[in-house]
């Protein structure tokens, strides 16, 4: 998920029970999100039926952040606290899939020739380069107790031309310097590849929360109502497309409404939250390319329609 697209949406993060929570049950407050957590990570979507595989990063589960009106002890929060869960997958590639397996190959085969040509440097220059390194190293040890006592005698001029010699000097035996430059750069060559390849996977983040609506979540991004799915109303936005190293990048959020309609949260004063679930929204953050939206936003509304719905209402207490 883009970095700037999350903050921009909203921060998520652990929940700071400090003074702004004055007054609440701070125990009570860590064990609902435990116990509410563990419930919503058993209704995130399994994805690979419609030809998409998990991101082996862990589930992300933690209360989301609100933003609250702070004025001391009437500072204005929202009444029941939103907990989030949320899990990423990736549509599967065969085309890209295999340039990265070739990719992982082309690292494998680098290392392998960064050790063994490691080695037989060593074997072949190794005294060399003690020999060199003791030399320099007792340079710098001379030069450095030179600056010390040059500047503790206020010989300023002198002790700026020692650190300068100083600053110029390397232990590092030139020829080894090289071949790891020359190796560096190979390295360095595969890296800049595998981020590109990584800006050209496609991915979908399926996010649940609590007490939060696809409306009031983060207005300016606000999903629009384009029917029902499943039964329960069903949003959509369109965000557009950016440029992600050097692709087109395609954004689309999905989101479906369980809870009693037209629920809001209301605003209280700052230590009467109340610990309850009273509505769940389902997101579905896809990020994909011109050429491939149609069909994933296909796949993704097909998890959509798959989920236990019936089974998140009865987390919602009247």
């Amino acid at each position: 998920m883009q970095p700037q697209r999350q903050l921009a949406i909203l921060a998520i993060g652990t929940l700071l029970l400090t003074n702004s929570v004055a007054g609440q049950d701070a125990d009570a407050m860590s064990r609902w999100g435990q116990t509410t957590g563990d419930a919503l990570v058993h209704f995130l979507p399994n994805a690979s039926p419609w030809g998409m595989s998990v991101d082996p990063s862990p589930l992300f589960s933690a209360f989301a952040n609100e933003t609250y009106d702070y004025k001391g002890a009437n500072s204005m929060v929202r009444k029941y606290p939103s907990y989030v869960v949320h899990q990423t997958w990736w549509f599967d590639d065969a085309g890209l899939a295999r340039q990265v397996a070739d990719l992982e190959k082309e690292k494998t085969a680098l290392k392998q020739e960064t050790e063994k040509a490691g080695e037989e440097f060593l074997r072949v220059h190794g005294a060399e380069m003690k020999a060199f390194e003791k030399a320099h190293l007792a340079e710098m040890e001379t030069l450095s107790k030179q600056v010390a006592d040059l500047t503790q005698q206020g010989k300023s001029e002198q002790a700026q031309a020692a650190l300068k010699k100083l600053e110029g000097l390397s232990p590092v035996y030139p020829p080894y310097q090289a071949l790891t430059a020359s190796l560096d750069k190979r390295q360095q060559e595969l890296t800049d590849r595998e981020r590109a390849l990584t800006n050209r996977r496609r991915q979908v983040n399926f996010r649940i929360y609590t007490n939060r609506t696809s409306l009031t979540t983060a207005p300016k991004y606000a999903p629009k109502p384009a029917g029902t799915l499943a039964g329960h109303p069903f949003y959509r936005q369109d965000e557009g497309n950016m440029k992600a190293g050097g692709w087109d990048t395609s954004l689309v959020d999905l989101a479906v409404y369980v809870g009693p309609p037209g629920w809001e949260n209301p605003r209280v004063r700052i230590g009467r939250k109340e610990l309850a679930v009273k509505c769940i929204v389902v997101w579905a953050w896809i990020e994909s390319h011109l050429d491939t939206l149609k069909a994933d936003e296909a796949a993704v509304r097909k998890v959509l329609e798959s989920m236990d719905y019936n089974g998140l209402a009865k987390l919602i207490q009247p």
